[in-house]
């Protein structure tokens, strides 16, 4: 399931690199938001010069357990839990352009 959602930011942002069916893609971390308990983490590939495409994936995130840096980013299968992560995304974003203005 992949809903486009195009974003233009700014951001000093920290680099994860995602294992994909094409290989390896270096992704900027734009924000983890916390839904039900959970938490989810918005990336977005990086292009050649090292900066965000106008891309963004949403996945489940996990912590490492044992306080490592060893995250996981699980597949978002339920399409109303994507949804409902996108429309939180989205409730993020507002509060960014809130604070610009």
């Amino acid at each position: 399931m992949e809903k486009e959602v195009d974003v233009e930011l700014e951001l000093d942002v920290d680099v994860v690199t995602l294992m994909t069916d094409d290989g390896e893609v270096d992704c900027g971390i734009i924000t983890v938001l916390e839904l039900n308990d959970k938490e989810y983490i918005a990336v977005s590939p990086l292009n050649d010069e090292e900066e965000l495409t106008e891309e963004v994936w949403f996945y489940q995130f996990e912590r490492d357990s044992s306080g490592g840096d060893e995250h996981d980013l699980i597949f978002i299968e339920d399409e109303d839990e994507y949804d409902q992560v996108v429309d939180k995304f989205d409730e993020w974003l507002d509060t960014l352009e809130f604070e610009e203005e």
